[in-house]
């Protein structure tokens, strides 16, 4: 196994963004703290309840029936009393901006206070759903529009705004205060009228704009997920149509040579029925073609559905129940034995239908490989397997055989004697036996690397290497993270 090179570029397509590019992309805008939001909000909200207030109170003094020969009577001591509780309303004005609207509306009709009214209203423009900003709105209108004009045509010293235009304060409180000149009836009207339209400006006007800003925020970010979405489907479809092409050509590559090979085998294995041995090896050659072929089957499916490297699938394999599972390992022992190789085995199973078949499947692999292994580069000295396997303790693979020293290369029948070659020269042409290094020049190291692959994709430990004059295959596997039950699992398979 090799590493995977990178994704070739589709014609007509941009290179696809990197995991990197696509998480600052999906990044959302950076906010303040959850603590610092909170701290500021109930800073803010205490900033409005002093405020409002003092504004409330500014409106309760400019209603006769609130004093009594120039001093606060009962009823404006109670009104005064219920401005503190009704303004507690505008700590909630965000999670419940109704009930400061209420609140607030009550009090503008009472005696011309819209302050709670307008922050109440500027929350609903925001958050509220568009038809209830709408009512809200209308009536937040209708109510600062009568209390404007109520406001205006009540005597002078009624308005809450004669604090700064009467030119003495106590009038504020008499009934019986002298008319204030026509300028300082000038100013009361444009500052009165002015107030309410800053107040509605504000409330309505960037209570809008707002709502407008957040709703182009919520629509760039979904048209943002519909454009990675589309972005990561398309990927997946030219992955998809590589996976296709890939599994093509493997089948038609290798599926037409191995069925040939399983057929000549057959056939020879009937025509060598006086010959017991080439009978044997021929039989023993059909089987493994034959397996080569399921496993290619398995191959070109597990490559189209894009499951090959998954630890964990969601379907079952395709693999027929016989193949790259750890049940198979014995046969895939006696297969190898049937070659001549000399293989010492031991093999402790348990817990085997608890194993993912991801798992159950790379170990399977892992042994096939470093089988494979000691039969390319040591095809003459006994290799010892050790195998075991449990929920609680996880998986052990031991793959050893000595080191060998390259064979000599050994003298053709064919060859001349040793006289003419010394005077001649080895011959150039002619057929000459095939050494056992043959198959161990064909090693291009890919099949370690695909071991510490799927040792890295479970989160397991590998040791590859010579150790006390043999070549070592080290593989261990953590524990399943679920346990199988006791009662459930069988006695261990030994081999």
């Amino acid at each position: 196994m090799s590493a995977h090179p990178a994704p070739p570029t589709v014609p007509g397509r941009e290179p696809q963004e990197s995991g990197p590019a696509v998480g600052r992309r999906l990044r959302p805008p950076r906010r303040l703290p959850r603590g610092v939001r909170i701290v500021l909000g109930i800073l803010v909200s205490v900033v409005l309840y002093v405020l409002g207030i003092f504004v409330s109170a500014m409106a309760v003094t400019a209603n006769a029936w609130a004093f009594t020969d120039g001093e606060l009577n009962d009823i404006g001591i109670v009104a005064v009393l219920l401005l503190f509780l009704a303004w507690i309303t505008v700590f909630v004005r965000r999670r419940w901006p109704w009930v400061p609207f209420i609140i607030g509306a009550l009090l503008t009709a009472g005696w011309g206070d819209a302050l709670l009214l307008l922050i109440a209203l500027f929350h609903l423009v925001i958050r509220a759903p568009k038809r209830q900003a709408v009512i809200a709105s209308t009536v937040g209108v209708a109510l600062v529009v009568f209390s404007t004009v109520r406001m205006r045509l009540a005597a002078p010293e009624h308005n809450p705004f004669g604090l700064f235009f009467l030119p003495d304060p106590t009038q504020v409180t008499d009934a019986e205060a002298m008319v204030p000149a026509d300028e300082s009836l000038l100013a009361m009207t444009i500052v009165t009228v002015t107030a309410a339209l800053i107040g509605l400006g504000v409330s309505l006007g960037v209570g809008v704009l707002l709502r407008r800003t957040k709703r182009m925020r919520a629509v760039e970010s979904i048209a943002e997920r519909e454009t990675l979405r589309s972005e990561s489907l398309s990927a997946e479809l030219a992955r998809q149509s590589e996976r296709e092409m890939l599994a093509r050509e493997l089948h038609d590559t290798l599926s037409h040579r191995l069925s040939v090979i399983s057929l000549h085998s057959g056939a020879l294995e009937v025509g060598a029925g006086t010959d017991p041995e080439v009978a044997s090896t021929a039989s023993a050659l059909r089987q493994e073609a034959r397996a080569s072929v399921e496993d290619l089957r398995h191959l070109v499916g597990g490559v189209r559905d894009g499951r090959l490297h998954d630890p964990n699938p969601q379907q079952e394999s395709t693999a027929p129940p016989n193949q790259a599972s750890m049940r198979s390992i014995p046969a895939l022992i006696a297969s190898v034995q049937s070659t001549g190789l000399v293989v010492r085995p031991s093999v402790m199973l348990q817990d085997v239908d608890a194993c993912p078949a991801g798992l159950d499947r790379a170990i399977y692999r892992i042994v096939q490989e470093a089988l494979t292994n000691a039969m390319k580069h040591a095809p003459t000295t006994p290799v010892t397997v050790e195998l075991t396997f449990s929920a609680a303790d996880g998986a052990r693979i031991s793959v050893r055989n000595p080191v060998s020293a390259p064979p000599r290369p050994t003298q053709s029948p064919w060859a001349p004697p040793a006289e003419i070659q010394a005077q001649w020269g080895p011959p150039v042409d002619g057929p000459s036996p095939e050494s056992p290094a043959h198959l161990a020049s064909t090693g291009s190291g890919a099949g370690l690397i695909g071991i510490r692959e799927r040792v890295d994709l479970f989160g397991g430990e590998t040791s590859i290497g010579v150790r006390d004059g043999d070549f070592c295959v080290d593989v261990t596997f953590p524990p399943l993270s679920t346990a199988a039950d006791d009662s459930t699992s069988g006695p261990p398979l030994q081999q």
